[in-house]
């Protein structure tokens, strides 16, 4: 062992070289740490706070197999190290990675041997000499920059151990030498990501382009930049006069100038280095000549400028202050231009959360460009007058006093929002922070910002009790700024009350004419009928006035932070309001006296306009705004007419003459489609042939052609009839040349034969002239060789050659793709991508340019904790019906894996089992929602791009002709595939925000190392490809830990990630606001280009349509409606999930529709198409300008997607869709996951209605442009919550008519009984109510795309399968959390999983997710409708009544069944039966802090009201009004019962709630009786119940027989006290502090309990038709009504009551069953009851498994009956349910055999509830009985009794030893 060697002082704290002995018997514990091999063990989990020594494990992994020994040194290096840096293990995991590699080291030490020497200190040395002369020493001409970084980290840390093994004294100078070699090439070779900038020897292709190298020479150009001085700290303070206090640092480029001034860090200024270079180059090199490339051009940085500071201008424009951007005569203007870009790059990549914050950006910029300028001329600071100095700043400066400070400020206001269930007007968001810089009250924050300003203070909700509220950073709450996101419905009328003004003018104007005495439209020139119409602009004045209300009330908290301008605007709004309502009344009143018609009015005005009247003048002046909007708007689309008109004049061309060249050259693909079929078949025939003869007759054929064309002679000589059988030829002769034929004989002759044919035809047959030609060939040669055959002397070995084969193949797709399209391929999505393809051709879309001068662009994809690889166990998983994920799929791709089995069964393929394995997981993964699918999906733009390039370079001639192999050398090959992966470098960047990718690598659970090792895997495989993750690493300072943030970028190196950039954040990034914006906002700093596709991690691409990028990209250098461009490009999208599920094929229709035919009509147009989520593509210059690709703002941003848009379009951003390129989808497959999904989407436009984005565009867009946004964003959520509204107004109303005697008084009067308009037009609505509208648009895009048969064809499909239901079901999902959001808030980020849903959703699950939301509403709707139909008499003698009831007893039906009916296997019987249990459990459990609500259902009561905890006052109130409702049964069904006798007193209703209230207390007594008497004083509590039943009878019977009760009156007063109960509820909930303080908040709990049993009994008959579940419920309901049952029992078996407890013989204990104080026996299972016949039920299995959890062991007569008293509820329905035949001398106590029954029937005597010992023999046979129905297997009570005797042993041992002293 290497103990003697070392350097450390004796003194040293550190461990000693030998292992210590005392370590190795530490109480540690032992991680098991993942078996994937050493490598992942080694450098895999190392802890966070031990970062740093990381490198040392991966090279000892790197270096394991060349010489193990000095891996273990390296090991042991790393342990000290480790050792130093934490001497008490008190960092997280790091007493458990020194315990693990303590044991690794120990072994290492004995079974490492050496190899190059006897020690350690020779082993080390020479091996470090032996790696430099192999690796280092001459391979910078040798090996890549990136292999040589790998190699000089590698001996650089070889170095490090070898000066800890060896001692100084001992190394010698060669040693040195190569040492000091090697920290200089390390400094060359660093990880890089595109760009290797600064190292030597071999470069990389891309470093050779000439763009790279003029880009890299602006950068350097700091000749007239001012060196930075560096502040030298001396060694020795006392010697002041031996060193130098500062000295110059010299800088290599621009950015490291900045630097050095601004203290930025090194991560970020590479990466913004290499940024920075990428965008010049690209803009560069487009459209210019490589020849003399040396130099910029200056249009370039000024592009670049004016894109980088197009926001800062129309900041400082806004805020009326000079701009920074300053450019002195003299100076280098484009150093200077490149010195602000820099700046503002550096800036930006280091602003972390500030990012969101665009104008915080432009102020940051703004005062430290002024700093740039002051030092550049040497100006003097305007504050402190001194001169701006060039020192230089430490690095993390810029961090620490500039971000860090306002990310403080973010950090606290996230505090106040309580994880997002704050009010919004109690805290500040990303963009009232942002909008304090639209002001300038900003500029009061000076420069260096002063930490006192007002912008820092803030005063946290809880201060300390013991500290003192610091003045600098404490104050009072700040206010919101600009905006307050008040939840309330009235947003919708303030954001677009031009629409409402509208909507309600208009009707009122249509209810003015419809109310006139003729009711005809032209009612409205009659004079009186006008003058009523003029009205309406008195309603206008009333809703104006409602909207500069609302615009004071609902900004009231933040005018604290209004420009005085603003509050000013805001009160003349409102008193101008004001005087109009007051004005036009006054007006309308007066002018009333003189009434005039339509046409004396307006021939009046003309005439005599002096004497009109006061409210005409008033009118008209108030109209005036309005006209002149309204010319506003129309005159713009005159002028643009004019242009066209003039394009196509222009355009105009006359006619060609001739016809055939017409028609072929009017299709660009047809006519380049005969053109390459004839060269290529010159060119096939011309290669084959081997004698000149026959070369020259092919010569002269295509000479004739060529001429004929030219001559315009082509029909005169040649006859187009014989061409079908020239093809047919062809068609023969192509498919010899491709066949394979042994025989070479034979391959030969038939070649050479239908050459011959091919020949013969061409001559005679087409050819007019032919004859001659061969004729001329024979002439030629002399008359001796005319017998000769032509066309015999063929090449036949030329079909070894590849380029030629390909042309072959080529010519016969182009002949033969008409016959053989109907066959190939057999794969209906290859047919459905090849179709789109290859119609998106002829689409319009922009020509591609060339690779070299396309836009560069990045992809964006964001990652959490998805499936990256299916791993095997999941594959294979089975569920319980035996199902796993791989059966799955194979049944719903059946020929693709019968294609994949072929694939990897081929002999020559050769596959190992371990390499199947791996291609069986990627093929299912694939298929499914996986990171894998999408990044293989992604990286076919790189392939696309490799290809373009080299096609590019070959060249026309290239590509039809190939690169013959003979003609390019190895070197030649080489040079092109390395240019053109330069060029794909050069535009291509793929970035995956794996967020947690940190925490998943030093994670030690399966799954999160799976992933790990996963992604890792796709680095690998795709070189290209990068990560970005937050890291987090903890470091101690002053004794304390504290954790540090990271913005990581690492890449795939040999076998290990390799770190490229590490930028240190100033916090937790995803802790301010939403998670997916944040972790995009992240890595958004580490992606290239001008532009940027968003990625979702359920998407994909395809390879064909990667090709069609170039084009697109295009679209942003297109002009688009005057000068602007767009910024941001819709794609299309094609849902591959709809193949999975009939759910899927719905969802996959319904957005099918919307990303296409929805889309392109929202984008032209309406022009209101946004950002509804990925695959946008982003002008990124734009948008990292304007505060990045989303918003993140906590809660309000929920939809963050959409907000970009929002975001985009404000500042003036252009958003379009485009149909020619598509990419991959995936969609939520299952009910749950899409009920999610919707439910996520619901929250998110309910916060969108509250947002400042959607009043700004509501409030900008001109009118109609308004209308679309309205109905395509929010309110389109608005009118679902509305239709669903209307169906309650309408039953409501109805009810009251009913209850009310309305109805029969309208049904009594003929007039309206004969009148049937209403009635007609109820029925026709009732159609339209199911939503069939809906399916309009997907009907009409199917029609578009497949036909409209298959159109109508899908749609009856669809019908049959019940999509009305579905999509009336999600219908509620909408209007449900779409209204809760408004009024409560509690929206959230829904996980929905987007794995294959193989399973069976428990009852339980879909209670929980569906019970509020729909169930609730279904039964409330039900119960309206019974009522109705019960007590209405309307519609009775007609038809009428189904069509105006119909929809909404579907909706009903739909909303109760649907969660069943798509529910797999819902209705299979032991699936029924397991969920019935697991809900009685799921009720039954107790709830609890840490109990999910999963578990229980008071966990789940109390989550279910999480909204009401946070939700505000009005919101309180609001929901006690609407409970309210409920109270409307009581009242109204009272008085119609029989006992009312048709009074009409209040009394009635009176005496209903002394009913009521009298029940509710009898059950609360009850309740109150069985938890504190049940047990201890059984009897009493009994008699009591006894009592109560007795008094219960008593009282029916009064009813009864004096009173007149019917039995039609019980049935009525459930229907009237259910609801009754449910109000309480719901206000109760509300009341929940006050209730809690009084006490009552159980009885609340116990009665929504309830309910919801009741709910759940009445839900589940629809899963099941099982009648012995059926018969469980019943009992439930009994239960429920435990008093009457109680006293029926007892009543029944009044003596048992009374008899005596005395012992009994019977009731021994029973010698084979251990003593227990009481019984353990549980509950039977539902699997118990009796089986139906030819029912599977699995029986073994299952009763082995119920039996299991049963847990039934004997027991004595008392311990049962004790047993009986304390779970009286839960045996209560089982044994009532389980029939038994007993007789009277049963329960006196004699035994006698039991009557027999069937197998099936367990037998049991009735339950008495009596501790009577004379009972106990037949209760102790029955429950014997049971308990031996619900034994488990001998093996299984032999573990449980040993687990029991273990446990008593335990116990005893534990007693004895408290006993001991």
């Amino acid at each position: 062992m290497a103990s003697s060697s070392g350097t450390k002082a004796a003194g040293s704290s550190g461990p000693q070289r030998s292992l210590s002995r005392g370590m190795t018997r530490m109480a540690t514990r032992v991680v098991d740490f993942p078996t994937e091999g050493d490598d992942a063990l080694d450098s895999g989990v190392v802890p966070s706070c031990l970062a740093s020594i990381a490198p040392i494990f991966r090279v000892a992994n790197e270096i394991e197999k060349d010489n193990p020994r000095v891996a273990y040194l390296c090991r042991f290096h790393g342990f000290e190290k480790a050792h130093k840096m934490d001497p008490t293990s008190s960092g997280r995991g790091v007493r458990q990675f020194k315990t693990h590699l303590l044991h690794r080291l120990e072994k290492d030490e004995l079974e490492t041997k050496h190899q190059l020497a006897k020690s350690d200190k020779k082993e080390i040395m020479l091996y470090y000499h032996q790696f430099y002369e192999k690796n280092i020493k001459d391979g910078e001409y040798t090996k890549k920059p990136e292999e040589m970084a790998r190699i000089c980290q590698i001996a650089t840390v070889l170095y490090d151990v070898l000066r800890t093994v060896v001692p100084s004294s001992q190394i010698d100078k060669q040693t040195q030498r190569i040492a000091e070699d090697v920290k200089r090439k390390r400094e060359q070779y660093v990880n890089y990501n595109i760009l290797p900038l600064y190292t030597v020897g071999v470069k990389p292709a891309v470093m050779e382009l000439p763009e790279i190298k003029a880009a890299l020479r602006a950068l350097q150009n700091v000749d007239n930049l001012p060196m930075p001085r560096m502040h030298i700290k001396p060694m020795n303070p006392d010697d002041k006069s031996t060193m130098p206090t500062e000295r110059i640092k010299p800088v290599n480029d621009i950015l490291d100038w900045l630097y050095l001034i601004f203290g930025f860090q090194k991560g970020n200024v590479a990466n913004q280095r290499e940024h920075l270079i990428l965008l010049l180059a690209n803009i560069d090199v487009r459209h210019r000549s490589l020849e003399n490339y040396t130099e910029l051009n200056s249009a370039t940085v000024q592009h670049l400028k004016e894109k980088f500071f197009k926001n800062y201008r129309s900041w400082y424009n806004y805020l009326h202050c000079k701009t920074n951007l300053r450019f002195p005569e003299g100076s280098h203007r484009q150093q200077l231009e490149l010195v602000y870009i820099a700046l503002y790059l550096l800036i930006w990549g280091e602003a972390s959360n500030v990012r969101f914050m665009p104008e915080c950006l432009c102020y940051i910029f703004h005062n430290m460009a002024n700093e740039v300028y002051g030092i550049l001329n040497s100006n003097a600071h305007h504050v402190s007058g001194e001169t701006y100095q060039t020192v230089a700043r430490d690095e993390e400066y810029f961090l620490n006093y500039v971000i860090a400070p306002i990310y403080g400020v973010l950090f606290k206001e996230a505090k106040r929002n309580k994880m997002g269930k704050a009010s919004h007007s109690r805290w500040r968001n990303y963009d009232d922070l942002n909008e304090y810089f639209w002001s300038d009250k900003c500029f009061k924050l000076g420069w260096p910002m002063d930490p006192k300003a007002d912008f820092f203070r803030h005063s946290d909700v809880t201060q300390p009790a013991n500290e003192r509220t610091n003045q600098a950073t404490g104050g009072r709450r700040k206010p919101k700024t600009n905006f307050v996101e008040v939840r309330t419905f009235l947003h919708l009328y303030r954001s677009f009350d031009r629409m409402w003004i509208f909507f309600i003018l208009a009707l009122q104007v249509m209810i003015i004419v419809a109310w006139s005495s003729s009711g005809s439209v032209t009612s409205i020139f009659d004079a009186d009928v006008f003058r009523s119409v003029l009205s309406i602009f008195m309603t206008y004045a009333f809703l104006n006035l409602l909207q500069a209300t609302l615009d004071i009330i609902l900004s009231w908290n933040a005018w604290k932070s209004l420009k005085f301008t603003q509050i000013l605007r805001y009160l003349l709004k409102f008193a101008v309001a004001v005087v109009w309502a007051v004005v036009l009344p006054i007006g309308y009143s007066s002018s009333m006296q003189n009434p005039t018609g339509l046409l004396k009015f307006f021939s009046s005005w003309t005439r005599d306009w002096r004497n009109q009247s006061f409210y005409n003048y008033a009118v008209a002046i108030y109209m005036v705004p309005n006209l002149l909007a309204a010319m506003l708007f129309f005159l713009p689309p005159l002028r643009r007419h004019i242009p066209i008109a003039l394009d196509m004049a222009k355009d105009f061309t006359g006619k060609s003459d001739d016809d055939l060249f017409r028609k072929i050259k009017n299709d660009d693909y047809m006519y380049s489609a005969v053109i390459e079929c004839y060269e290529t078949l010159r060119d096939i025939i011309f290669g084959l042939l081997e004698d000149d003869a026959d070369k020259m007759i092919v010569r002269q054929i295509c000479y004739e052609v060529d001429s004929s064309i030219q001559q315009q002679r082509f029909l005169i000589n040649f006859r187009m009839s014989g061409l079908p059988f020239l093809s047919e030829r062809l068609e023969k002769f192509l498919k010899l040349l491709l066949a394979e034929d042994e025989n070479v004989d034979n391959f030969l002759r038939q070649i050479i034969n239908v050459l011959q044919d091919i020949m013969e035809i061409i001559t005679q047959d087409v050819m007019i002239n032919g004859h001659e030609i061969l004729e001329a060939a024979h002439y030629i040669e002399g008359q001796n060789v005319k017998k000769e055959q032509r066309f015999e002397k063929i090449n036949i070995y030329l079909a070894q050659n590849p380029t030629w084969i390909e042309k072959v193949v080529r010519l016969h797709l182009l002949l033969t793709v008409k016959e053989s399209a109907i066959n190939v391929p057999q794969n209906l999505d290859a047919r459905r991508c090849i179709t789109f393809f290859a119609n998106s051709l002829f689409m319009n879309m922009p020509n591609a340019p060339k690779v070299r001068d396309m836009l560069s662009f990045s992809v964006l994809t964001p990652y959490y904790k998805e499936d990256v690889l299916y791993s095997d166990d999941e594959l294979n998983k089975e569920n319980e019906d035996g199902i796993s994920i791989l059966f799955y799929l194979q049944k719903i791709y059946p020929d693709e894996w019968t294609n994949f089995q072929d694939r990897i069964n081929e002999h020559k393929n050769e596959y190992s089992d371990k390499d199947k394995s791996e291609l069986i997981r990627q093929w299912v993964s694939y298929r499914g929602q996986t990171l894998s699918r999408t990044v293989r999906g992604m990286m076919y733009y790189r392939r696309a791009l490799d290809l373009q390039c080299i096609l590019e370079t070959a060249g026309d001639g290239g590509v039809y002709g190939g690169y013959p192999a003979q003609i390019l050398s190895q070197n030649d090959e080489k040079d092109i595939l390395d240019r053109a992966q330069a060029l794909a470098d050069l535009k291509f960047t793929y970035v995956v925000s794996c967020q947690i990718y940190g925490e998943q690598k030093n994670s030690s659970e399966s799954r999160d190392k799976s992933c790990y090792t996963n992604i890792l895997k796709l680095m690998l495989t795709y070189p290209s490809l990068r990560v970005a993750y937050i890291d987090t690493r903890e470091e101690t300072v002053n004794g304390k830990s504290q954790k540090n943030y990271f913005s990581v970028l690492v890449k795939g190196g040999d076998k290990w990630d390799e770190e490229i950039y590490l930028i240190k954040l100033p916090g937790p990034p995803t802790v301010i606001g939403e998670g997916k914006p944040e972790n995009q906002n992240h890595a958004i700093v580490f992606t290239r280009g001008e532009a940027l596709q968003t990625i979702d991690m359920n998407q994909d691409n395809y390879f064909e349509e990667a090709f069609k990028m170039r084009n697109v990209l295009e679209e942003f250098r297109k002009p688009r409606r005057g000068q602007r461009k767009p910024t941001i490009l819709g794609l299309r999208e094609h849902i591959f999930t709809g193949s999975v599920s009939s759910l899927a094929w719905f969802m996959s229709n319904q957005e099918t529709s919307f990303v296409t035919i929805g889309q392109r009509i929202l984008a032209n147009p309406l022009r209101v198409r946004f950002h509804y989520g990925h695959p946008d593509i982003f002008d990124r210059l734009f948008h990292i300008t304007r505060g990045g690709i989303s918003k993140a703002s906590k809660v309000i941003n929920l939809s963050e997607d959409i907000f970009s848009g929002y975001n985009s379009v404000l500042r003036g951003g252009f958003i379009t869709h485009h149909e020619y390129i598509q990419v991959g989808k995936g969609r939520d497959v299952g009910m749950n996951q899409i009920s999610l999904f919707e439910a996520k989407v619901a929250n998110g436009n309910g916060e969108q209605t509250l947002s400042r984005d959607v009043y700004r565009l509501g409030r900008r867009f001109d009118f109609y442009r308004m209308l679309s946004f309205y109905f395509t964003t929010v309110g389109f959520y608005f009118s679902s919550m509305v239709t669903v509204l209307t169906v309650y107004v309408f039953l409501y109303g109805r009810l009251y008519m009913v209850m009310s005697g309305l109805e029969s008084e309208i049904l009594d009067s003929p007039a309206i009984h004969q009148t049937k308009a209403f009635e007609e037009a109820l029925a026709t609505q009732s159609v339209f109510q199911l939503g069939l509208l809906l399916v309009l648009p997907m009907v009409m895009e199917i029609g578009l795309e497949k036909g409209f048969r298959t159109a109508l064809g899908d749609f009856i499909i669809m019908q049959l399968q019940l999509a009305s239901v579905f999509f009336t079901f999600q219908l509620g999902t909408k209007a449900h959390y779409y209204g809760r959001t408004i009024l409560h808030g509690g929206s959230k980020y829904r996980a929905t999983g987007r794995g294959f849903v193989v399973f069976h959703a428990k009852f339980a699950d879909n209670y929980r997710l569906y019970s509020r939301s729909h169930f609730v509403k279904g039964l409330e709707l039900l119960i309206l409708l019974i009522v109705y139909g019960v007590y209405g008499n309307a519609y009775r003698s007609s038809n009428l009544y189904f069509f105006i009831t119909f929809s909404m007893w579907f909706l009903v039906a739909s909303w109760l069944f649907a969660p069943f009916v798509f529910n797999p296997s819902s209705f299979d019987w032991q699936k029924t039966v397991d969920d019935w249990t697991d809900w009685k459990r799921w009720m039954g459990n107790r709830g609890g802090i840490g109990i999910s609500p999963d578990k229980s259902w008071e966990s789940w009561w109390d989550e279910e009201q999480e909204h009401l905890k946070h939700t505000i006052i009005r919101g309180r109130i609001l929901e006690i009004v609407l409970a309210f409702r409920f109270f409307f049964y009581q009242y109204g069904i009272v008085y119609h019962l029989d006992i009312a006798h048709f009074s009409k007193s209040l009394l009635v209703y009176g005496l209903s709630w002394v009913v009521l209230v009298t029940v509710l207390l009898v059950l609360k007594m009850v309740s109150m009786g069985r938890r504190r008497f049940g047990t201890d004083f059984q009897l009493m509590f009994r008699i009591l119940k006894a009592l109560l039943f007795l008094g219960f009878m008593s009282v029916m019977t009064v009813l009864f027989v004096v009173c007149g009760l019917t039995i039609s009156d019980l049935f009525a007063s459930i229907l009237a006290f259910l609801p009754t109960g449910w109000a309480l509820l719901l206000i109760g909930q509300v009341c929940r502090p006050m209730l809690k303080g009084v006490g009552f908040w159980e009885s609340i709990k116990e009665l929504g309990r309830a309910y919801d049993y009741i709910m759940g009994v009445i839900e589940f008959p629809k899963s099941s038709s099982n009648p012995q579940v059926l018969l469980q419920q019943n009992q439930i309901l009994q239960t429920l009504t435990l008093p009457i049952q109680t006293a029926l029992s007892l009543s029944s078996k009044s003596s048992l009551l009374l008899t005596p407890k005395t012992p009994s013989p019977s009731s021994s204990p029973n010698p084979a069953a251990p003593p227990s104080p009481s019984c353990p026996w549980r509950p039977a299972s539902a699997s118990l009851l009796p089986t139906p016949a030819g029912s599977d039920r699995r029986s073994e299995s299952v009763q082995l498994k119920l039996a299991a959890e049963a847990e039934a062991v004997e027991c004595d007569d008392d311990d049962i009956a004790s047993v009986v008293a304390n779970h009286h509820l839960q045996l209560r329905p089982i044994l009532t349910c389980l029939s038994i035949n007993h007789t009277t001398s049963h329960s006196l106590g004699s035994d006698p055999s039991p009557t027999p029954h069937p197998p099936s029937t367990t037998v049991l005597p009735p339950l008495s509830h009596s501790r009577s010992n004379a009972a106990s023999p037949p209760l102790s046979k029955a429950l014997r009985t049971l308990a031996t129905a619900t034994r488990p297997p001998p093996q299984v009570q032999d573990e449980r009794d040993d687990m029991r005797k273990k446990k008593t042993m335990a116990a005893s041992e534990a007693e004895r030893t408290v006993r001991e002293p």
